[in-house]
């Protein structure tokens, strides 16, 4: 089974973003899931509505991924009550998130969510904001290290001579909380999806393969322009996924799916740090191997995701080999499908065709060259890449388009005027 229409949260997909870009430091691990856990408790104590809760849930799960760098992470999360410079990473978590509807409205909480409070803050900031701010904070102070309930007299303190940068109804609610012990051990539980799920039962919604979609090309946005290298990459292997499919004669559904599994094939560069992504040049060992974990990170993410276990699957494989020389998992035979041989197919056509800032993209002889060598030696599916073969240019085409549209989107996220041609027109 490849996707269930019975039912479907958008918590799932919130949940795998958080764990993803916790997963770039240990320092780091649980934050986003923290905050969220953090921010439910105060906003059940101040008695807001449930879908209020939800919205503030699933902000407070994803409100720092506008913070694409270590560094800019760091700098975010540990600035401790001195936060309210940090405008950037919140625009940047609204623009990725405003024109996808199930997001929209915690994309409004992410915009100002290192808000402090004063008079004109109040009239224009929804209380949401306050929450997550306060949450926010809340989190860093608490130490793994140490024994939970020692910390909380020392924590509440640091609130308390802080309290005029939050808003005194979520102060109010905390100090409330605060007495309750069970809300400290929970808060510090690693992990604690189970408990999130429990306390917050989120409403599920039946979704159908075109709004999944929207969702899943948000996501790869999230993913992609981190990093100017790759902004365009995960569009193209959708594209590429969808067309591969469609002329192969599977079903319009399959054809959807695979165009999903292509926009989400590498949502586990989000545990990748962009000071490797971002690296102009070749790799060391060590960043090498770094790398060759997002396949798995890929896997864990979306195999969590009721429904999607078999997309898992196709987007995880997507550097597996037919010879079992692949990785992470190292699978062959009947274990690689046919489906998730075409996206692994669609991810090397896309990776040398497309255009980068330090190179232009092969031409159709060199190209089809490295596809033919490759399935000769046993690397990828010589069917599939007769496919490719038989209809390069309308497939190269359809990539092509599908990653300048995007490459539109990308410069208007960042404002960046229309560019000149990159390179000299040869591949390097």
């Amino acid at each position: 089974m490849f996707y269930s229409e019975d039912e479907f949260s958008v918590y799932d997909f919130a949940s795998g973003i958080a764990e993803a870009v916790d997963l770039v430091s240990p320092d780091l691990n649980n934050h986003h899931k923290q905050v969220a856990y953090i921010a439910f408790n105060i906003a059940k104590e101040m008695h807001l509505n449930d879908e209020d809760i939800q919205n503030i849930v699933l902000a407070s799960m994803m409100h720092d991924i506008g913070a694409f760098t270590c560094e800019d992470r760091y700098k975010v999360v540990f600035a401790m009550f001195n936060d309210s410079e940090f405008n950037q990473h919140q625009i940047m978590g609204y623009k990725l998130l405003c024109n996808f509807e199930p997001f929209k409205k915690a994309a409004e909480l992410i915009l100002n969510h290192h808000v402090q409070y004063n008079e004109k803050t109040a009239e224009s900031v929804p209380i949401g904001c306050f929450i997550i701010h306060l949450a926010d904070r809340v989190s860093i102070m608490l130490d793994k290290r140490r024994e939970i309930l020692e910390q909380v007299p020392e924590i509440m303190n640091k609130i308390y001579l802080n309290q005029q940068k939050f808003h005194p109804d979520t102060i109010s609610a905390l100090y409330r909380i605060a007495e309750l012990e069970y809300f400290w051990i929970e808060a510090c539980l690693l992990p604690n999806d189970n408990i999130l799920v429990e306390k917050m039962r989120f409403n599920k919604k039946s979704f159908d393969l075109d709004t999944l979609k929207s969702l899943a090309k948000v996501v790869s946005q999230i993913i992609d322009f981190r990093s100017r290298f790759t902004s365009t990459h995960s569009c193209g292997v959708a594209a590429v996924a969808y067309e591969l499919t469609r002329i192969s004669g599977f079903s319009e559904t399959e054809c959807k799916l695979m165009e999903i599994a292509g926009y989400l094939h590498d949502i586990g560069k989000l545990a990748i740090s962009n000071e490797i992504l971002e690296k102009n040049g070749s790799l060391n060992y060590e960043e090498f191997n770094e790398m060759r974990k997002h396949p798995y990170y890929t896997y864990i993410i979306l195999s969590r995701i009721k429904g999607f276990e078999q997309i898992a699957v196709c987007a995880a494989y997507h550097h597996e080999r037919l010879d079992g020389k692949g990785y992470p998992f190292h699978v062959k035979g009947e274990n690689f499908t046919k489906l998730a041989r075409v996206i692994a197919v669609a991810d090397i056509v896309t990776a040398i065709t497309e255009d980068r800032p330090y190179r232009c993209g092969m031409d159709s002889e060199k190209a089809l060259e490295i596809l033919t060598e490759m399935a000769e030696s046993d690397g990828i599916d010589k069917d599939i890449v007769e496919v490719v073969y038989d209809n390069f240019t309308v497939i190269n085409n359809v990539r092509d388009k599908a990653q300048k549209d995007e490459q539109q989107v990308y410069n208007k996220f960042y404002d960046i005027p229309p560019a000149a041609p990159v390179g000299d027109g040869k591949y390097d």
